[in-house]
């Protein structure tokens, strides 16, 4: 007889965060990544476009991976400021912990170190973003951007 996988073992149970960056800039634009590889949610939609992010890693704090994904993927240094809200996305059913973010420097301080992973780093209107993202944005991260329905 085959043996069962256990799907309630104690690696599978950990849930996982992904953790994006709501980064604003002083003109009031936000800034997303635009993806190189197009990924397709379980919902159907294509990602390509997203705010910048990660999974979190074990023994580290939401905060600390924010700061070195929006690194690593725009060469800009941030310091969360907040986490506007934690939800489990409807199209990828992760769940999201969306962090609002200042710049430490209007400029990036470094190269983009995800360069196989990041092809665009791009700052848009808030009322943009709907043109560039095909999945649901957060009621909450809308609210703060002064997104209206």
């Amino acid at each position: 007889m085959e043996e069962i996988k256990n799907i309630n073992s104690e690696k599978e149970r950990k849930p996982e965060f992904i953790v994006l960056g709501i980064v604003l800039n002083k003109k009031g634009e936000v800034m997303i990544v635009k993806r190189k590889k197009k990924e397709t949610t379980l919902t159907g939609k294509e990602l390509i476009w997203a705010f910048p992010g990660g999974r979190q890693e074990e023994k580290e704090t939401r905060e600390d991976r924010i700061i070195k994904e929006v690194l690593a993927e725009t060469g800009y240094k941030v310091r969360p400021v907040q986490q506007i809200h934690l939800r489990v996305h409807p199209d990828v059913f992760k769940m999201i912990a969306y962090f609002l973010c200042e710049l430490e420097d209007e400029e990036p301080v470094q190269e983009i170190e995800e360069k196989d992973e990041i092809e665009e780093v791009r700052w848009v209107k808030p009322e943009e973003l709907k043109n560039y993202f095909t999945t649901d944005i957060d009621p909450e991260v809308k609210k703060i951007l002064g997104i209206k329905d």
